[in-house]
């Protein structure tokens, strides 16, 4: 899969193109892929993957709702078997281009020839483009609309769940269980002097997750170790804490993702040792049982 970039023109072959933000790649957005491709498949075209780097909303928040990371979803497209990959990145320019304008460089810049798109995409200056000036601008004929027959496969709906923790819900919906990935960094290597030390990755700033401690799985150059995890809050980092299980492996400079299964509690704040160790064993034994359970 090659990866192009809004300012640079690759129209060499007609292509057909998905619209929208895909985050997630909840079972609405697989919907919508499994029909570009069929068509991909039947009229000789290049599959083009548009979406954006994130929401306009997070944007002008200057929040992070994701469910997905963006390598993740590069990833994801690669592996659904899109020739080409469009992240374009959200900018005060680019929210004022007219759906015109919009249209026009997806037809002209890289030979975009048929759209997929769900019923309720907008696009252009304050969200006046919807899928009946497409149809106007490609004609009827190569616009395949997929209809939104509920709210159950929404990204909104996901987000909800997480923010339930209601963990297995989620991944239900969702191509990947839900997960952070990161390089692993030191810390203040405290988990070390009471047998639990763990693979500390930090994020750029707060994510959809809840606050907690998980049950999680952690895959490390391609292998799944049973972990648990605490994301929280310290000392102004936002920090994603897991601990393996029955696996000691130096881990410092290496990327892991951690993917969330399970909510087991909230995070407590405590000062002594003994009390940390012993919340720490009763972590463990649930995770395990847990996976025993799952087995």
């Amino acid at each position: 899969m090659k990866t192009l970039i809004w300012d640079e023109a690759a129209n060499h072959k007609a292509k057909i193109a998905c619209l929208g933000q895909f985050d997630g790649f909840h079972l609405g957005h697989l919907k919508l892929i499994n029909c570009l491709m069929e068509i991909k498949a039947k009229q000789d075209l290049a599959a083009v993957f548009f979406t954006m780097s994130q929401s306009v909303s997070d944007f002008l928040n200057q929040t992070n709702t994701k469910l997905l990371d963006n390598h993740s979803k590069q990833e994801i497209a690669a592996k659904l078997g899109f020739d080409y990959y469009l992240a374009v990145p959200v900018t005060r320019e680019f929210m004022n281009l007219s759906a015109q304008q919009f249209l026009t460089i997806l037809k002209e810049r890289f030979n975009v020839i048929k759209i997929v798109i769900g019923s309720d995409f907008r696009f252009g200056k304050n969200r006046e483009g919807d899928f009946n000036q497409i149809i106007t601008f490609f004609g009827k004929e190569n616009v395949y609309l997929i209809p939104r027959q509920d709210n159950f496969f929404s990204s909104t709906t996901i987000r909800n769940l997480l923010l339930n923790h209601d963990l297995p819900a989620a991944n239900k919906l969702l191509y990947e269980d839900y997960h952070l990935c990161g390089e692993v960094k030191k810390g203040n290597q405290l988990g070390r002097t009471i047998n639990f030390p763990t693979a500390n990755i930090y994020l750029p700033q707060k994510v959809i997750l809840p606050y907690g401690v998980y049950i999680t799985e952690t895959c490390v150059a391609g292998n799944l170790y049973q972990s648990m995890t605490s994301y929280r809050l310290f000392e102004g980092q936002e920090v994603v804490e897991t601990y393996l299980l029955d696996v000691n492996l130096d881990l410092y400079g290496q990327e892991i993702v951690v993917y969330f299964k399970k909510y087991l509690r909230k995070n407590i704040k405590i000062t002594d040792l003994t009390e940390l160790v012993a919340l720490l064993k009763q972590d463990l034994a649930d995770t395990l049982a847990f996976f025993a359970n799952k087995a």
